[in-house]
């Protein structure tokens, strides 16, 4: 029996944080997206995108969710876990068995690997996917609806510095027939183009928007010069770039979170020949794998923290949970900020929260192996409630 009994402790232990992970995990994810829920209704409603379109949406925001949710959570779990371990009185029942802390830690860093590979690939792969997918989905919906609102024998505007006149289109859509085009040119000199036949091609990979032509003239006249331009042409393409507001910000190179590792990469080493600033990319490179691992610092406060003798373990664990996410949000932004005004170096930025939060795990796991009570949990608990007490009166004043 003896030989069993830690590896039924650690199924004991996992099991009890597995529960409190996944339905917290959930409800924040659930709780986030909620704040993105009236936009996507706004685009179903009033734009016209189907439910397809909706989900990928959803798909695609949710690594971004992910990455911050999956690590919170698991701290919840954790501290919910060895709280009600503790209240229980089930953590005096291990020692004086004479089962040593290594037997709670064990299963709470099982748990803790797991959500780090699951969140480091989130973060590695899935994380600039839904960023890119995300803004290819807007450029898909407005190129669809910026198409099809085109009517024939009517003047179409919705293009920058373009007005789109059709002659016909037929009734099975493609083709357009008898194209008139006015535009104004980069140098601010007007232009028309007229075509017998003319289709749109939009590429997502570029966010661009083509409109080919065949059999046309292009007429142009330089106030300049004061002349005369006409030019024939059996074949143009007229790229259209949409008003703004249209399809959002358009921007064909990716931004720095639609960025794979090796990417990043790239544009460092990219940036570092040119002189340009690279500090912003390095950070974000080594974030990418520092912020998954902040789930081992988070299993190394979260169990002294919770095997404290508490009154309450689930609205301690929640309180315990929140003031040390507050903690780490606050020291983690303000080490980032100082990384990216060139302060600190960009490696120190990215790690500095993890490595100053790992310290102080590790000195109150000796001070809960040494069975030294610091109180900690009391303390939180009561600055959490001065502050929501603060909170109320603050809103009761202003009624």
């Amino acid at each position: 029996m003896m030989i069993c009994m830690p590896r039924l402790i650690t199924t004991y232990i996992f099991k009890e944080m597995t529960g409190p992970f996944l339905l917290t995990a959930v409800v924040l994810s659930v709780t986030i997206l909620l704040g993105k829920v009236l936009k996507l209704v706004e685009l179903f409603l009033t734009q016209g995108v189907g439910i397809k379109y909706i989900f990928l949406f959803v798909a695609s925001m949710l690594p971004s969710f992910l990455i911050y949710t999956l690590p919170a959570s698991f701290l919840v779990a954790v501290l919910i876990a060895c709280t009600r371990l503790s209240s229980d009185n089930e953590v005096i029942a291990l020692k004086s068995s004479g089962i040593s802390l290594a037997a709670v830690i064990k299963p709470v860093f099982l748990l803790a690997t797991i959500v780090y590979v699951v969140t480091l690939l989130t973060n590695l792969y899935l994380y600039p996917w839904g960023n890119q997918n995300f803004k290819r989905l807007l450029f898909e919906v407005a190129t669809t609806r910026a198409t099809a609102g085109i009517d024939e024998k009517t003047f179409y505007d919705q293009f920058q510095d373009v007005i789109v006149y059709v002659d016909h289109i037929p009734p099975q859509g493609g083709e357009l027939e008898g194209v008139f085009i006015s535009k104004q040119t980069e140098d601010g000199q007007s232009e028309i183009v007229v075509a017998k036949r003319g289709v749109f091609v939009s590429s997502p990979e570029d966010l661009s928007v083509v409109l080919k032509l065949e059999d046309g003239t292009i007429h142009r006249k330089s106030p300049s010069e004061e002349t005369y331009h006409m030019v024939n042409f059996s074949g143009y393409n007229l790229e259209l770039g949409l008003r703004k507001g249209f399809a959002g910000k358009k921007s064909r190179s990716k931004g720095q979170r639609e960025l794979y590792v090796r990417e990043l990469i790239e544009r460092v080493k990219e940036f570092e020949r040119t002189g340009g600033p690279a500090d912003s990319l390095r950070i974000d490179l080594h974030k990418r794998f520092a912020l998954p691992a902040v789930v081992f610092v988070f299993a190394l406060i979260g169990v002294p923290l919770g095997m404290q003798k508490v009154r309450a373990a689930r609205s301690t664990g929640f309180g315990l949970a929140i003031g040390v996410l507050l903690i780490y949000y606050i020291l983690s932004k303000s080490i980032e900020t100082m990384g990216d005004n060139g302060v600190l170096n960009p490696v120190v930025a990215a790690w500095g929260s993890d490595i100053i939060l790992a310290a102080l795990g590790l000195y109150i796991l000796s001070r809960a192996a040494r069975e030294k009570d610091m109180a900690v949990a009391a303390a939180i608990e009561r600055t959490l409630s001065a502050v929501c007490a603060r909170i109320g009166i603050l809103a009761r004043s202003r009624k």
